[in-house]
This record gives C-alpha cells, structure tokens and sequence, in this order.
C-alpha cells in the first residue's frame, strides 16, 4: 500500500522475477530468484493492472484456453470442472458464453473484466500470486467482491497485492499490510489493525508529544488516516501551509516529516517490539541451509515438456488464435470482401485489347494486372497482420512465466494468417481471371499472389512487434508498400530509374581513374542493387515469366519439343522411334496453329493432344477437326498467349543469351539466375527467395518476441 509513485508496481515486478533489484536478493524458500529464473517462475504467477485477455473470446473460451495453458497436466473433464467452479466462484457462469468485447465495445461491467482478468490464473497451479491494483477503476462493491475473490485464492498459497487506497472494509480483509512511502522507503509492515494503532500513536505524538492524554484510538478505522498522519503538511509560525516545488515544477505542500523520518521511526519501533518478545517466539529468518537444502530436492529445474503437452500447446495456441481471427466480425467482412472487391475493380478497368473486341493475347494491360495483384496480395497481408502482435501483446507478457513456446505463438499466428491468405486469394484469382479471360493460370497465379500474401503477412507481423499501438503500424503500411511500387519493375522500367540507385556498381566507377580500365558495359535490363531487397521484384518477375511459359500452349510446346529433342539425339533410331518422332513433329506444328469454334472445343483438342504427348497415336483429323470459318473460331495462341507479356520475356532472353558476347548478366525477366558460378533456373529461385525471405522475417519476429519477454524479466 502506498501512494502513487512510491514503487508498489516496481516491487511487485521486481518479487515476479521482472526486474533484477540493484542491491539485495529476493528468496523464494531461501534460493535467490534471479539466481534460478527459468526454474523458478513456474510458482510465481504475475496478474497486471491492465486486461489480459483476447476480447474477441467468450468468457469460457478465455478460461479454457488459460486452463489448457497453465495446467496442461490435467484432463480435459478436469479442466472444465476447474472452469464450471471459477466461474460460479467468479459470478460470471450466466455469462459465460458472452463474447468478452474491447473497451469501446461495451459487454462486460468493469468490475466482470476484472473479475475475468483474476480468473484466468485462478485454474493455475502456481503458489505466489502477484496482483498490481486489482481493484483499480472499479466501484466499491466490486472491489470487495474482487478482493473476497483474491482472498479466497489465500489458502496455502502466498498473495501479494498493491491497492492504493482501500475502503475500511477492504483493508480489513487482509492478513498483512506493508506500506510504502515516497522512493520507496518501508515504512510500516504489520496487520492492518497494527498500522492504524501504530499511526494513531504517532499521530498523538504530534499532537500532544509523548505525554499521556488525548485519543490514542481515534481516527484508527479509516485507512486514509494513515496516509494524513504521514503526509502531515509542515505549517509555519502563524499556521498557514509552506509549499514547495515538486521535481515538475508544481507547488505542492512541503511535508513535516520525510520518507527517511517514518522509515527510521519504523526500524525503531520493530527493533523495541522483538526486543520486548522473547526468543522462543520470533519468527526464524528463512533462508538457512535447511530450507535451502529440502528445497532444492522438492524444487526441480523446469523440465521440457513431453511431446504430447507440446503438441497440445501448439494446438491450444493454434485454436486460440484461429477463434479469436474468426470472432472478429467487421474485419473478417473487410477481408473476405475486400480481395474480390479489388479483382473486379482492376478487371474491369484493365479488360481491354488492341481489338476490336476483347482478346487475351492483345490485351494490353495484363503486365500491369499481374503486378496490381501482387499489389493487392501485399497489400491484404500487411493488413491482415499489422495489429495481430500488438492486441495479443498484454496475453504474450502475462502468459512469460508460463514456459508458453513462443515459436509454437509464432507458427500459429503464420498458419491462421496463411488460410486467410488461401481464401482470399483464392477469391481474388477467380474473380480477376474471369474478368480478363486469363484461362488455365489458376494455380500459378494463386502460388505468385499466396508467396506474395504470406511476403506480407511476415512483414505485418514484424512491424506488429516493433511498434505500440494500432495506428502506428497502420500508418507505417505505406511506408513498406510505396518504395515497393517504385522499385519492383513495373510502374518504371529499371533501364529507365536512376542508375545511381545500383549502389554497388556506382561506387565502384568513382575508382574508375583512365578509359583503359572502364568496367563491362551495364545491361540496360539488369536489376539495381536496392531494388533485390524489394519482395514484389521477385514476385513479379516470377508471375511475369510464368505467364509467359507455364500457360497451357507454351507448356505443351515445351513437352513436345523436349520429347523431339531425346528421340533426335538418338544415333539409330528404329521404324518406331522414328514414326514417333514425325508425329511429334506434326503435332508440335498442329498445336502451334490450332483453332476451334470455340474456346470449350479448343479446350476439347488440347485434351486430345495431351494423350498424344503421353504416348497415344496421332491421328490429325481427330484434333484439327472440321475446318472453321475464317473470323468466327479463336485459336490456342489467342486464348492462352499474350504477347505483351511475351514481349517482355523474349526481349530479357534476348539480352542474357547474345548481349556483347560472351557475357550473361542477370537480367529481369531472364530464364536463369548466376550467382557464385553457380546457374539457376529463374522460377525456382525466385519462390526460393520468397520463401527464405519470409521465413527470415519470422525468424526475426521470434527474436524480437524473445528479446521483448526477456527484457521484461530483466
């Protein structure tokens, strides 16, 4: 008990094995604390001022899951009979299905969230329990009801509690009472009754010095009289108050005695007080090699968890995290809304072709499509993450003391983000190739926007942990996505940005000293060094060439042409072989050229020439079919190809194959990767790097987690 400001909180952080005092030891049974965190905390059970608990969550879903965490080793019957108790013991069991809420979401009474708050370290097995001011903000009958809670988790247990300035009725219900005063100076520790008896005393010392006479007894049922004793104002000769100025520049009343003065007036009444009791029944001191001794054989280090309470951990944290994404109605709306939404918005501007009418192989703006997609993606995984750390911050620092795996915490957040990311991307895909008649990319236009999402949704959660509140890591959404935008490839071609931006090769010609010694010449579409740190660069470059030559034409024509290759490489083939590959040669010619009436038909043939490609004859009249009137029937290059697209990848070929010899950079857009002498094919090490980028941002996240509950404890 204390005053504001006089290191209840920090004594209580200090006692939960947060922060390391700077001189002294805290002893729990006689072994020093900080001596043994990690094996210690396990006993020690810290409940904050602040709610700690997933407001998206019903009133039983948040006692389950701090039921399912804090005592694994029970059963699950157990563990709901705990739950019924405490609920009933709580007076919440009416409202247990009742989603808890955020503070400017009105559900629960102040006094049922703090209630909740107590409870869920209730189901706990710990034997110290921490409580910084329960009863904060509350009206008086729930503080008694909170403190008659906290009271009846007393039993064989230690419970420590700060309260600031509690009612005679609630002072009197506790056990022991230690009060403190300014820096932190002790100043009484005793049972309430004592502390009233002792500041009434001292109060009549004041009055009426140490003479017998007036009223030793009165003012002694109010707990605010102690405080007035010892914050006595220091009056001059005429009585008026003296004021003085306070370490923020505030005049408040100079007091006649300091925090020094009742400390020492303490020391001394408690030293004349053991010296008035005999030997026999003074309290031992713990801390003696007995205790030190039989507490190291009945207190273990922290073991690791058996596979099965692990598993079960990670699907607790799965579960919760899951639920809790789910309950949250507004925004799973905007999310499930918001990916269609934008694939039909930027179909509908985009569908248009060179043409007359539509056509996907002269329509002019699919780069520009597959690019805002990727946008999109980045954009929906940024969001969907960017205040996931920061709402579960407060369970994260409650649950520190737990042994709660935070990779488990991690790979739950990644996999609940990651199936949102498969619906929206899924939603988004469908409805912006339908749109734009972009036929038979589903899978690798949704692998592109998925890597793209989860690319986000790394980046999300990072900022998530770096930063305080919601609004920060929303505002710092455009400061990841813009520089994105600029410097992927798209909006500008690298042959056009500034040629300053490749670092690496602009300082490298300040050495440039004589025309002799001049580097190899720069190809116009190699990638500047800053731009390789950009996701959507490798996303976009990836989804680009695939277009261009996963597309189900291009795919066939590469089988066909591959199965021509192994049979001419033969020396001596035989009739078969041979026949095999004059069909081959007319198929690859037929698919090249192939039309139907309509899409639906040519879809029909391909299937025939797949069986063709698999091993089956060839039988031309089968697949061409009837002829089609001339400007009525589409063809697969029509259907499949957009040349827009396969400008831009045959233009990259071009300058990594032939540009100035024998020299092969790496270009955008080209077929393979060289790095370290060692040839890479493009798509492949493009989802490589997505994909190692993005668990390197988690693996980042899972560090600064770490850093962050640690630093809390130290």
């Amino acid at each position: 008990m204390g005053a504001s400001g006089c290191g209840k909180s920090t004594l209580l952080r200090a006692l939960a094995g947060q922060f390391p005092p700077v001189a002294g030891d805290v002893l729990l049974n006689g072994i020093p604390l900080y001596g043994r965190l990690e094996s210690l905390l396990q006993y020690i059970t810290y409940i904050p001022q602040y709610d700690a608990f997933d407001e998206q969550l019903t009133i039983e879903e948040n006692l389950r899951f701090a039921a399912a965490i804090r005592a694994p080793h029970l059963s699950r019957r157990e563990r709901q009979r705990r739950i019924d108790s405490k609920l009933a013991e709580l007076g919440l069991n009416e409202r247990r299905r009742e989603v808890v809420g955020g503070t400017h979401r009105k559900v629960l009474s102040g006094g049922e969230r703090k209630r909740l708050n107590i409870g869920l370290d209730m189901v706990s097995t710990a034997d110290v329990y921490l409580f910084d001011e329960p009863t904060s903000g509350l009206s008086s009958k729930d503080s008694e009801h909170v403190v008659e809670i906290i009271r009846g988790m007393s039993h064989n247990k230690i419970v420590l509690v700060t309260i600031h300035q509690p009612t005679s009725k609630i002072f009197q219900m506790f056990h022991k009472a230690l009060l403190l005063d300014k820096g932190g100076r002790l100043v009484f520790f005793g049972t309430p009754a004592e502390m009233l008896s002792y500041f009434a005393e001292a109060e009549h010392e004041q009055l009426f010095g140490t003479e017998l006479g007036g009223c030793r007894a009165c003012g002694t049922t109010r707990p605010e009289f102690v405080f007035d004793v010892l914050e006595t104002p220091l009056r001059d000769l005429s009585g008026d108050i003296i004021y003085e100025e306070n370490n923020r520049g505030q005049l408040v009343p100079a007091r006649r005695f300091s925090p020094e003065y009742w400390r020492d007036k303490f020391e001394a009444w408690r030293l004349m007080r053991e010296v008035r009791q005999p030997a026999s029944s003074r309290t031992p001191v713990p801390g003696g090699a007995e205790s030190r001794s039989s507490l190291g054989k009945r207190m273990p280090g922290w073991e690791s968890l058996r596979w099965r309470d692990e598993l079960g951990q990670f699907l607790v944290l799965l579960q919760r995290s899951f639920i809790s994404k789910l309950r949250n109605g507004p925004n799973l709306v905007i999310t499930l809304l918001a990916a269609p939404a934008l694939a039909f918005l930027i179909g509908f501007v985009y569908r248009y072709s060179e043409s007359a009418r539509y056509d996907y192989a002269s329509a002019f703006h699919i780069p520009t499509y597959l690019f805002l997609s990727l946008v999109v993606a980045m954009f929906l995984g940024l969001t969907n993450s960017v205040d996931d750390i920061i709402r579960d911050r407060p369970v994260l620092m409650r649950e520190r003391n737990l042994n709660v795996r935070l990779g488990y915490y991690v790979l739950a957040k990644v996999l609940t983000l990651g199936v949102f990311a498969v619906v929206q991307c899924v939603l988004y895909t469908l409805v912006g190739n339908a749109l734009l008649e972009v036929r038979g990319m589903f899978w690798v236009i949704f692998a592109a926007l998925f890597l793209t999402t989860m690319s986000g949704v790394a980046i999300g959660l990072l900022v998530s942990a770096l930063v305080n509140d919601s609004k920060t890591g929303v505002l710092i959404i455009p400061v990841v996505l813009i520089p994105q935008l600029i410097l992927a490839g798209a909006f500008t071609k690298y042959e056009e940005m500034n040629r300053n931006l490749d670092f690496i090769r602009a300082v490298r010609t300040w050495f440039v000293a004589h025309p002799a010694t001049a580097m190899e010449p720069r190809s116009d579409l190699e990638v500047p060094w800053i731009c390789e740190f950009m996701p959507m660069r490798w996303s976009y470059e990836g989804l680009v060439y695939a277009e261009a030559k996963l597309n189900p034409l291009a795919v066939r024509q590469a089988r066909i042409q591959g199965q021509i290759s192994r049979l001419a490489a033969v020396r001596k083939t035989t009739e078969a072989q041979q026949e095999r590959l004059d069909d081959l040669k007319d198929l690859l010619a037929v698919l090249s050229g192939l039309e139907a009436p309509d899409a639906r038909e040519l879809d029909r043939r391909i299937s025939r020439i797949d069986r063709v490609i698999a091993g089956a004859p060839f039988l031309r009249d089968e697949i061409v079919g009837a002829p089609v009137a001339e400007g009525t029937g589409v063809t697969a290059e029509q259907l499949y190809t957009n040349q827009k697209v396969v400008d831009l990848v045959s233009k990259a070929e071009m300058e990594q194959a032939d540009y100035r010899s024998a020299l092969h950079p790496n270009v955008f857009f080209g077929p393979v990767k060289r790095y370290l002498g060692i040839t890479f094919p493009m798509l492949w090490f493009n989802t490589a790097v997505m994909v190692l980028s993005s668990w390197l941002m988690f693996a980042v996240l899972l560090l600064v987690l770490r850093r962050q509950i640690r630093g809390m404890r130290v």
